[in-house]
């Protein structure tokens, strides 16, 4: 009895400790365009640990020289996707990077990541990574100003009224048999008409015998005088446009997916 009792303990024990290991031991911050110092990359690696531990969710930094030709956001994406990174059923995460590639610094969102970091909130973080060096090169700075605005947003909580609104997808319109036919028959029509009009306009037009003595030798000569008679000044006062008018789209996160069938939002500035 003494026994199962201690085996139940040391088993209560793991699993309460086990979930904070996994965040401890796991990588989070992949510095392959070697922006950072090893201090730095120390530091950062503790940041992202403990704000991924508080939150539940896996707070990702990523550099990169070589973004395999993709743009910062399918790159961020799928380094998210393919990486195994996102808690839970949703893959909760927010991921940062900067793309020395295409010069942009990236924030993708997953899960509830989503819900925190709605459009206005991430242009808000990028305006700190930007504050805090990224023009300047200091790229330490720029990733701190990304800890410190997620911070920010994850302690006030899910915006209220805060709701996931899909990019629209443009659709690819294809030309059938029947759409070239109208299309070239319209065509020689448009021209055919064109030409006769074209060459009626440069027929050269019957004229009167220009020395005519009894048309030519009429002179009516005549004075006319502009006179201004009144003028008026007309002023209409325009008024500026409601501060309320965008606050529908203040909770908006707009979202898209990923190749990898995964549900993203997110924002990036080019640098």
């Amino acid at each position: 009895m003494v026994r199962e009792t201690k085996l139940l303990l040391i088993m209560l024990m793991i699993t309460l400790i086990i979930p904070n290991i996994s965040f401890a031991d796991r990588q989070l911050v992949y510095d392959d365009a070697n922006l950072f110092s090893s201090s730095e990359m120390e530091s950062l690696e503790a940041e992202v640990n403990n704000l991924s531990t508080e939150y539940n969710m896996d707070i990702v930094i990523v550099t990169t020289n070589d973004a395999q030709g993709k743009s910062s956001r399918d790159y961020a994406d799928d380094f998210f996707d393919n990486g195994g990174f996102g808690v839970g059923g949703d893959y909760d995460g927010i991921l940062f990077l900067i793309d020395m590639d295409n010069r942009e610094a990236y924030i993708s969102t997953s899960g509830i990541g989503i819900r925190y970091l709605t459009d206005i909130r991430i242009e808000s973080i990028l305006d700190m990574v930007f504050d805090n060096g990224l023009i300047a090169g200091d790229y330490y700075g720029a990733a701190g100003g990304f800890l410190k605005g997620t911070r920010k947003y994850l302690e006030l909580g899910i915006q209220q009224g805060q709701y996931n609104e899909p990019e629209q997808v443009k659709k690819i319109n294809k030309l059938t048999t029947m759409d070239i036919v109208i299309s070239l028959v319209g065509g020689i029509a448009a021209g055919g008409i064109f030409y006769g009009i074209t060459k009626a306009r440069y027929r050269t037009p019957k004229r009167d015998n220009p020395y005519s003595y009894k048309t030519n030798s009429i002179v009516n000569l005549t004075t006319n005088n502009d006179r201004l008679i009144n003028s008026f000044v007309t002023t209409r006062h325009i008024p500026k446009p409601s501060s309320s008018s965008g606050g529908s789209s203040a909770g908006r996160s707009s979202t898209h997916t990923s190749s990898g069938g995964r549900t993203h939002g997110g924002g990036g500035r080019k640098f």
